[in-house]
């Protein structure tokens, strides 16, 4: 498994940066699959 050793080094360096215009797009395009309208 990847992500569990890795995340925790690259997580803080990638969050600050491309959280902010990442996630409302992220969101936008994914979250109404998901989500029961």
């Amino acid at each position: 498994t990847y992500l569990p050793t890795y995340l925790p080094i690259y997580l803080p360096t990638y969050l600050p940066t491309y959280l902010p215009t990442y996630l409302p797009t992220y969101l936008l395009t994914y979250l109404p699959t998901y989500l029961p309208t």
